[in-house]
């Protein structure tokens, strides 16, 4: 397990601490909610975000269910279509990714725009040869992958597009994915991973999911710390608007640019 960074400290706990105060917790709940949060810091990172949050909900309930059903009908009002080109199609799904909560204490939604596109290692999607696993991220950026995915479909991949069964923070769980899917005539396959798995961990529907594909897609920071934390043999390319600082100074972003780097330059940027 990788030694924590003090940003990754910080973001952690500022992240349960906004949630805490956005459902109305009492001191009693915080203190709760806080304590569990360090406590979660003897696990991989991103368990340590998916239990900590499991504290919250535990205590306050889903406390973003009907917010990121908002943001997504705002999308769903908007222009929606299937990029013409590779490029465009890594700026819709990177843009797509700044929806979120609370990211290393300044990021909020609105606070921070897109910047530049920063691609290091994505040849491999350019090669369409089989399974291309989809691993969505945010409920709200769920429209723009499908019209993402669209894209790669028509490139030639056989496309699954997959999401968690629990949910966490604003992200898209899998019934939420079927029905956004069936919402837009998405005509390409769907899977659920298990409970609150990632893509990338060793529960075993995950593994098998990862096992079936000849690439993996997958979307956010989540998805990101986790490839880190378990650094999974499938080829992956990973795509993320940088929200925090480890993350992107990696590949040389800033907050807010777009990133899409294949997993083995990204784990090679850590373990310098």
């Amino acid at each position: 397990m990788m030694k924590w960074r003090e940003e990754c400290v910080r973001c952690l706990l500022d992240a349960r601490t906004y949630d805490s105060f956005k459902g109305g917790a009492t001191d009693k709940e915080l203190q709760f909610i806080l304590s569990s949060t360090v406590g979660s810091m003897q696990l991989p990172k991103n368990k340590a975000f998916i239990f900590s949050w499991k504290a919250v909900k535990s205590v306050l309930g889903d406390i973003y269910s009907l917010e990121k059903r908002k943001m997504l009908e705002e999308v769903l009002g908007g222009e929606l279509k299937v990029p013409e080109t590779f490029e465009e199609a890594l700026r819709l799904a990177t843009l797509g990714n700044l929806y979120d909560t609370a990211v290393g204490g300044e990021y909020r939604l609105g606070s921070v725009k897109y910047g530049n596109l920063v691609v290091e290692g994505a040849e491999a999607l350019l090669n369409p040869g089989g399974r291309l696993v989809y691993a969505v991220d945010n409920l709200p950026e769920l429209p723009y992958d499908i019209m993402v995915a669209r894209f790669f479909k028509y490139m030639g991949w056989d496309v699954v597009m997959v999401a968690r069964e629990e949910s966490y923070e604003i992200d898209a769980t899998y019934a939420e994915l079927a029905e956004v899917a069936q919402l837009l005539g998405w005509d390409g396959g769907l899977d659920a991973i298990p409970g609150s798995c990632t893509i990338f961990d060793p529960c075993k529907g995950a593994k098998k999911i990862r096992e079936e594909a000849d690439l993996v897609f997958a979307k956010g920071l989540l998805n990101a710390d986790a490839y880190i934390d378990y650094r999974p043999q499938e080829p992956t390319v990973l795509a993320y608007a940088a929200k925090c600082k480890p993350l992107a100074e990696a590949v040389g972003a800033e907050i807010g640019d777009g990133v899409v780097v294949l997993g083995e330059v990204l784990l090679k940027a850590f373990r310098r």
